[in-house]
């Protein structure tokens, strides 16, 4: 039904044409008739001019019937948030895997939210949620919570079935990366794809701008944010970080949407339709193939930021992987703007990483590593032949390292570097970047029998040196300046300069650095040589 409005006096006052809506009759006609009763305008169903403010009041009626939070209430989530404070874990996750097998996707759209809520916490931190990070094996409910959770578990059950209704929930800007939010806030374009064309502007009388996620985006959201949320409640760590709920489950999450072996399972849940489908493609997307085998190196090009998947369908199959990815990345790297790069500053927001974040940071850094070395080999090319298929997942590995991590990464740890308390809590920091400079470390092929003093870099691996050589040498740098100002006394302490030692000197390492920063002398000079030609 397309219809505009008039003013009630006919015509005084009148706006030019805005725009127009389109509703069902359902929908529509109810609303209509309400808006004339209160003797605010006239419907016609033809295209005329109509007053501004009373297009707003019905954009406001508009969001209060697509608002999940202004609709009428749910008796079902009512019922979740009672049985919440009564009944255990074990019986409420029972109840929740017969609610997502059995209820439609539109009562469970509306406990959607309050159930993310409910299990990783608020953002704010407030709410605890099922304390995911201080949940360890030791405890009962632990291999329950990973059974719901999973990537195969009921709860990703929910977040498909709404997926294939296209629903969308919000999460305020405030809660986004510095970057972004300055972006957003300055009405500039966020480098990150991921948050392109999700603003959600404010009901009248609102201040807080929102971003709507669909329902894959929002949960991996939540996941990802789950980490670094304050939490008043966190008791210190009886157990170590590496064994609890929260970081089995985000190592469950990258073996499954980014395997090594195999392709990514397909969504557990169809409907008429079938398979759940991807978000609409971004209209700034280009194929993987254009970027090549090597990215532009950190040193060279500074920050690079490549569009995101392709529109083409095929690529579509790895939407989940390079969503998931991005959303780790973004929440956990991403706390400087571009401009600070060269600066060198510090991140636009307070920001002091926990123990338990860099650990979190390795297992991302560490799977990376392994996930981009299962890259099949390309068969040799005949004459007779065109060059043979490469499925989108293989090159997503091609160019996940360089491209969604590299610089942020560099980033986080030239911070923590920089601030990180000077005693041997420093050891989770180095070892995150001890274990990135190191991607032969996690190829899966068995080392040779060589002693390690003797062991020596692959030649293959030289590439990656010369495209990520801040890491090696500026990092390096860094890291001196600490051990300066350290203890050595400590025997904690020695062992890190003895680890770090250790790395740098693998025979033929240090001569692929030198031949790289060679490189990117003779690079500037000739530039440096071109510049003056040009004068």
């Amino acid at each position: 039904m397309s219809f505009s409005v008039l003013p009630a006096d006919g015509g005084s006052g009148l706006q030019h044409v805005i725009g127009s809506c389109e509703l069902n009759g359902e929908e529509g006609y109810p609303l209509l008739v309400n808006l004339w009763k209160r003797g605010s305008c006239k419907a016609h169903s033809t295209h005329s001019n109509f007053n501004f403010f009373l297009w707003t009041e019905l954009q406001v009626e508009l969001r209060n019937m697509s608002s999940p939070s202004l609709q009428q209430p749910s008796f079902l989530l009512a019922n979740l948030k009672a049985d919440a404070t009564t009944k255990p874990l074990i019986q409420r996750c029972q109840d929740l895997l017969k609610i997502i097998d059995e209820y439609p996707a539109k009562e469970l759209h509306l406990i959607f939210p309050w159930l993310v809520e409910n299990v990783f916490g608020s953002l704010d931190g407030v709410i605890s949620g099922w304390n995911l990070r201080l949940l360890h094996s030791r405890s009962n409910e632990f291999n329950l919570v990973l059974d719901f959770l999973s990537p195969s578990g009921p709860m990703m059950k929910l977040v498909y079935k709404l997926q294939a209704e296209e629903y969308k929930y919000e999460v305020p800007v405030n809660y986004l990366p510095g970057p972004v939010k300055a972006c957003i806030q300055e009405g500039v374009l966020p480098d990150c794809p991921l948050f392109h064309n999700k603003l959600q502007f404010p009901l009248p009388g609102v201040l807080t701008l929102n971003v709507a996620l669909n329902p894959f985006e929002f949960f991996m959201f939540n996941l990802a944010y789950c980490l670094i949320a304050p939490r008043n409640c966190l008791q210190p760590q009886l157990c170590s970080s590496t064994d609890s709920a929260y970081f089995v489950l985000v190592d469950l999450y990258l073996k499954y949407f980014l395997p090594i072996e195999g392709s990514v399972p397909a969504s557990p849940f169809t409907d008429s339709r079938g398979s759940v489908a991807a978000p609409s493609p971004r209209a700034s997307s280009v194929s993987f193939a254009g970027y090549g085998v090597h990215s532009p190196s950190l040193l060279k090009h500074h920050i690079f930021h490549q569009p995101s998947v392709n529109a083409d369908p095929a690529a579509q199959e790895i939407w989940r992987s390079e969503t998931l990815l991005q959303m780790f990345v973004e929440i956990w790297l991403h706390h400087y703007s571009l401009d600070l790069y060269q600066k060198l500053q510090s991140p636009q927001e307070p920001f002091n990483p926990s123990e338990e974040h860099v650990l979190v940071v390795r297992l991302l850094v560490k799977h990376l590593h392994a996930f981009s070395s299962s890259l099949k080999p390309e068969p040799p090319l005949s004459p007779a032949h065109s060059p043979p298929h490469t499925s989108p997942l293989e090159e997503f590995k091609r160019v996940v390292v360089q491209r969604f991590v590299q610089q942020k990464l560099y980033l986080f740890l030239q911070h923590c570097f920089g601030h990180w308390p000077l005693d041997a809590s420093f050891r989770a920091v180095l070892e995150t970047w001890l274990s990135y400079i190191q991607p032969w470390r996690y190829t899966g092929e068995k080392p040779n029998a060589q002693p390690d003093q003797n062991r020596t870099v692959p030649d293959k691996w030289e590439p990656f040196v010369h495209e990520n050589l801040l890491l090696y040498t500026k990092l390096f740098q860094g890291f001196l300046n600490r051990a300066t100002r350290t203890d050595l006394v400590n025997a904690k302490n020695a062992l890190m300069v003895f680890r770090a030692a250790k790395v740098l000197a693998q025979p033929n390492l240090a001569d692929m650095i030198q031949r790289g920063e060679a490189q990117c002398s003779a690079v500037s000079l000739i530039g440096a040589h071109t510049s003056i030609t040009r004068i």
